[in-house]
């Protein structure tokens, strides 16, 4: 069980009595059949029940193994939707209930933390209004009173902070502690106990998987002992042999404390087990070879890559292993009995002492920092670099220093040499890559801060591939190198914030701050005014060739849970942008972008992607439709827009779900269900003798599956449409920075007859080239102009030399994101032949696109 169960348990235990109350009270009037009170393991998802209405006693200590999709859901809402029982793995005496529906009602403590959920079991898959205040009145009832247990009981709140100190003296002494509760049959261990018994220490333990490790002997002689000490000193030790989960046979010292009480009926009632478990495997291992210690440790101390030597306390050598005539060149007998002076010197590039020729300091620098590193005198007189530990120990009552030495002349320097080149970027000197890999390793195993949030920075420029272009790599170079000592200067030399910078990719820059946060408030402030400090003191313009460069560049902050300090995920955190953000900044430029990234934003990214990997099983999608007319005001074509309906979230932009399928290649199951709806549609078009043409879009992702377009045909095949009937728009950007195969798969689709758009025309560094090479039919021209051409003159000429260039090549256009009738007008004076937007029509559900189009055709 894992620590917040512990300490739920305990709370609840003194309230147990009200809980059942008031799910007795609320049960009739929510009309729901079961109502329970669990504690929820995040680990493996299995539930505890601690409490229940009076109809359900004898559930109480049986588990329940949520879904993984509902534990995902818990830390997001504090009521869910009614979700199918089957989803849930139930204990035998509530399977009953697999047919109905569970409302999970999360309870929080006072540090609005999830310790436990209320569980209440209905027969329909919706509430109505009453039931779904009633519910949410009863949560909170129980939250109160569990929080105020928590007030009123000291203990039980500082439960935590005692297991904790459990753990620590647990892994000191490396002694497994354990406790067997008989109120709920729970096994509770300390990760050192988990380890001896070979179990993750992730896992929860059962008292099943104690018994099955041992053999049934053993248990009968344990149960035997447990009898015994029930009736007399209420605790045993015993010595036991058992196999853990990984099959190693071990040799364990138990010591069992045995806790009873009297009942009147039943007598003496055994109700807790505890005690510790020490692996004395080893010790029997070496005691069976303590017959030949005396040689076996002469031949391992012969056998090391290092000298070994003793010394008194006077600097006399009084022992010395083979390998010191392949390091120092003497004999072993050579130096026994000798001044240990005789091989010291000076150490090197340095005029203090050797550590040899004051062995105090020499011990006490080594149990500081490890090792020295001193020069040693060879027996030809040369001077070797070498490491030196020193340790003192106690031999029969003589207090002795223990030297060992390692030659390390010339490993030093090709150490060093290669640490250099391996975690330092050669034109900055900053910290590369993989020093930063290194660096979030480190804090990720000293992450025990209860401030559970910090901020990290990526800081990039702006296509430092057109800078090396136009300046060359050399300039390149020096303006790193000026950014590298601009952050040097901030963050090292004047302190203004205690960070850690990292040069990682070409002109990207990784910044942490050291500070670790409570609140999100709190970090993204820090954020904000490192931000700040960059630009005021990082991103100023260069001098370059007696004038003034300013570079562009995007700083993206983003605070990160702890729990996410791995390499793979900061980098991919750092690399995405906020999607609100980006819609607010995609109209203009800016010197030095800034975005910041929320905690809860990585949630919700997180948990989109889980959902949406099964949107399509569970008809979680759905399309509307959007009319494209023409200069008569006719519906000449309709685009298939996609969208989708969370049944937690509710519905979901596809602005924020289009850009995670693309990351995540679930965009090529989207685009191909998308295309079998729009067969769909098309199909009932043609029975009822309605015409019409529909869009549907294909991204590059779509393009570059080998099995896209063959997949694609067979839909649209299997729906019997005309291929003339579907057009599929493209992004200017995959056809112009798309690699060569993306464009014949192009040119494979216009060979069987499907008409191919360009979506967004204009955004795109075009070469217009690739409109006479590929078998385009239609422009859209992007809605940034369309917008502009009531007030823009430049605009209205860019988007009639567009319409003239199209008609040269004879192929339609089509203006997007008509919203005024001035807009209108212009666009159809620039010469568009064919018009979509709000003003026009808005996204509309299927319903209201066939009465829209059986109008049209009247």
């Amino acid at each position: 069980m894992d620590l917040r169960s512990e300490r739920m348990l305990s709370t609840l235990r003194m309230t147990q009595q009200n809980i059942s109350v008031l799910f007795n009270e609320s049960r009739t009037k929510t009309e729901s059949l079961c109502m329970l009170l669990a504690s929820v393991n995040p680990n493996n998802g299995r539930a505890t029940i601690v409490s229940s209405d009076s109809s359900h006693q004898s559930l109480e200590a049986e588990s329940i193994v949520f879904p993984s999709h509902v534990l995902l859901m818990l830390p997001l809402t504090p009521l869910s939707a009614p979700i199918p029982g089957r989803d849930f793995v139930f204990p035998p005496p509530l399977q009953q209930h697999n047919d109905n529906y569970v409302v999970v009602a999360t309870v929080r403590d006072m540090q609005s933390e999830v310790m436990g959920v209320v569980l209440i079991i209905v027969k329909n898959n919706v509430l109505n209004a009453q039931q779904h205040s009633l519910i949410d009145i009863l949560r909170q009832k129980v939250e109160v009173n569990y929080q105020y247990e928590l007030a009123r009981h000291p203990y039980s709140d500082k439960l935590s902070e005692q297991l904790a100190l459990l753990e620590e003296v647990s892994s000191i002494s490396k002694v497994g502690a354990w406790q067997i509760d008989r109120f709920t049959g729970v096994v509770s261990l300390t990760e050192v106990m988990k380890t001896l018994m070979g179990v993750p220490r992730a896992k929860s333990v059962s008292l099943q998987d104690v018994l099955e490790m041992l053999t049934p002997s053993v248990r009968n002689s344990l149960k035997y002992s447990v009898f015994k000490a029930l009736k007399n000193s209420r605790q045993f030790v015993k010595h036991i042999y058992f196999q853990d989960k990984q099959g190693r046979k071990k040799n364990i010292k138990l010591t069992v404390f045995v806790q009873a009480r009297r009942e009147s009926v039943n007598g003496l009632k055994l109700s807790r087990l505890y005690g510790v478990a020490q692996d004395e495997t080893e010790i029997q291992r070496l005691s069976d070879s303590q017959h030949n210690y005396t040689d076996y440790l002469a031949t391992l101390l012969d056998n090391v890559d290092s000298v070994v030597l003793s010394i008194d306390e006077n600097g006399t050598i009084l022992a010395a292993n083979d390998r010191v005539t392949g390091i120092l060149g003497f004999a072993p007998d050579e130096l026994i009995g000798q001044d240990i002076k005789l091989i010291a010197t000076k150490v090197q590039n340095s005029n203090a002492p050797s550590s040899f020729l004051n062995l105090e300091l020499g011990v006490q620098l080594c149990s500081e920092s490890g090792v020295v590193n001193e020069c040693l005198r060879h027996k030809n007189g040369k001077r070797i670099a070498c490491e030196v530990h020193l340790s003192q120990c106690t031999v029969h009552k003589q207090k002795l220093i223990v030297a060992t030495i390692r030659d390390v002349s010339v490993q030093h320097y090709e150490i060093e040499h290669f640490k250099q080149l391996a975690l330092t970027d050669l034109v900055t000197g900053l910290p590369n890559l993989h020093q930063f890999e290194c660096y979030l390793s480190e804090k990720a195993k000293d992450t025990k801060s209860v401030k559970p949030y910090s901020v990290f920075f990526r800081m990039a420029i702006h296509n430092v591939k057109e800078y090396e272009d136009a300046f060359g790599e050399p300039t390149i170079d020096y303006i790193l190198r000026i950014l590298a000592s601009r952050f040097t200067r901030v963050f090292e030399v004047k302190k203004e914030s205690d960070a850690s910078i990292f040069k990682c990719d070409r002109g990207t820059f990784y910044i942490h701050l050291h500070q670790y946060f409570y609140e999100e408030s709190q970090s993204l402030t820090a954020a904000e005014e490192c931000a700040q400090l960059l630009k005021d003191h990082v991103l100023v313009p260069i001098t370059l060739h007696n004038s003034l460069l300013n570079i562009e560049t995007q700083t993206i902050s983003c605070t990160v849970p702890v729990k996410h300090f791995t390499f793979k995920k900061i980098r991919e955190l750092l690399s995405r942008k906020p999607l609100r953000e980006l819609k607010d900044n995609q109209h203009g430029s800016h010197e030095h972008e800034y975005f910041h990234i929320n905690a809860s934003d990585i949630e919700r990214y997180n948990y989109i992607k889980h959902s949406l990997s099964r949107a399509i099983s569970n008809s979680e999608l759905f399309v509307e439709l959007q009319p494209q007319y023409d200069i008569k005001n006719k519906v000449v074509s309709s685009e298939v827009l996609l969208r989708w309906k969370h049944p937690y979230l509710g519905v979901v932009n596809p602005a924020e779900f289009i850009p995670i399928a693309e990351e995540n290649d679930f965009i090529a199951e989207l685009g191909l269900w998308v295309c079998n709806e729009a067969c769909k549609l098309l199909s009932e078009c043609q029975s009822l003798q309605v015409k019409t043409k529909l869009s549907v879009n294909i991204s590059a992702k779509h393009l570059a599956r080998a099995d896209f377009v063959s997949k694609f045909v067979a839909i649209v095949n299997r729906w019997r449409v005309s291929h003339r009937d579907l057009t599929l728009e493209l992004t200017e950007g995959a056809l112009i920075r798309g690699v060569s195969i993306i464009q014949c798969r192009v040119r494979e689709l216009a060979e069987q007859g499907f008409s191919l758009s360009i979506d967004d025309f204009g955004l795109g560094n075009s070469n217009l080239n690739y409109l006479q090479d590929l078998p385009i039919t239609e422009l859209k021209v992007d809605r940034v102009f369309i917008e502009a051409l009531e007030g823009s003159q430049q605009k209205t000429l860019l988007v009639t030399s567009i319409c003239n260039m199209a008609k040269a090549l004879h192929l339609n256009t089509v203006a997007e994101g008509i919203e005024t009738t001035g807009q209108l007008d212009q666009a159809k004076a620039c010469g568009c032949s064919a018009f979509q937007g709000f003003y026009l029509d808005k996204p509309m559900n299927v319903e209201d696109w066939r009465h829209k189009i059986s109008q049209s055709q009247d």
